[in-house]
């Protein structure tokens, strides 16, 4: 993973230097740190801010300011989605405000892969890594929901444990038979107590 991360940190800098509003930002962050807990690859990343620049290490023993927990596929969703950062499948642990602030400036920031990616690799490898990329991720989302639906599928007709929509529905309407019997019956007891 540390091999990784120098490449990453290098990149998003040189996206930052591009991105002069957002690199303008980061003046919030100066000497605060982030550990992304990527829980699936048991790994922990942190992220902090020195002279504007973005500093990533595999260092477990620093205390961070901010932790965020999720897994690879639901962080990596941030970049286009930064309003997921408060969605309930990422934990947040620390400064809720600095969350906050984390998650306007991804808001902000415009991070282009494909035109990073060009300059290493050139324009001919770039556009196929990227596709590759969308590609891989689309599949591993497409594959997370199919296996929800067949999980679900299974507990309803293998296994017996949750109810099919029928079955909801009929116990939903008894429910609202039952309760109109109650208001009724309820109705009655008060005409014959008037008497």
């Amino acid at each position: 993973m540390s091999l990784f991360l120098k490449p990453l940190e290098l990149a998003l800098n040189t996206a930052l230097a591009q991105d002069l509003e957002t690199k303008h930002k980061l003046e919030q962050f100066e000497q605060r740190s982030i550990a992304i807990n990527i829980k699936d690859l048991d790994q922990i990343i942190t992220m902090t801010v020195i002279d504007l620049q973005i500093h990533l290490t595999a260092n477990t023993d620093e205390t961070a300011d901010l932790t965020i927990t999720s897994n690879a596929l639901t962080l990596a969703k941030l970049g286009s989605d930064p309003d997921s950062l408060f969605s309930a499948d990422i934990d947040i642990n620390g400064d809720v405000q600095f969350a906050k602030q984390l998650r306007d400036l991804l808001d902000g920031f415009d991070f282009d892969w494909e035109a990073q990616l060009a300059k290493v690799t050139g324009d001919t490898l770039a556009f196929p890594i990227a596709h590759g990329i969308r590609q891989f991720s689309g599949w591993a989302k497409n594959t997370h929901q199919s296996l929800q639906e067949s999980t679900a599928e299974y507990l309803r007709e293998e296994a017996r444990i949750l109810p099919d929509k029928s079955q909801v529905n009929d116990y939903l309407s008894n429910v609202d038979t039952l309760r109109a019997d109650l208001d009724r019956l309820e109705a009655r007891i008060n005409r014959l107590g008037v008497k």
